[in-house]
């Protein structure tokens, strides 16, 4: 049985540029410590996304 995240769970969004050198595409994860350390919980392509994601998380 997995271990229960500690509560209240908290999470960041981190902006990611990717693609090819002067092509780059802004992305933005949403990140927490739980289950490991900096776990990648999604991707969206819009801040706003990224950040109802996480009032969701």
């Amino acid at each position: 049985m997995p271990n229960r995240p500690p509560y209240p769970r908290e999470a960041r969004v981190v902006a990611v540029e990717k693609g090819p050198q002067g092509q780059t595409v802004t992305w933005y994860q949403l990140r927490a410590d739980y289950p490991e350390p900096d776990s990648l919980i999604s991707e969206h392509p819009t801040e706003q996304e990224a950040v109802d994601a996480k009032r969701r998380y």
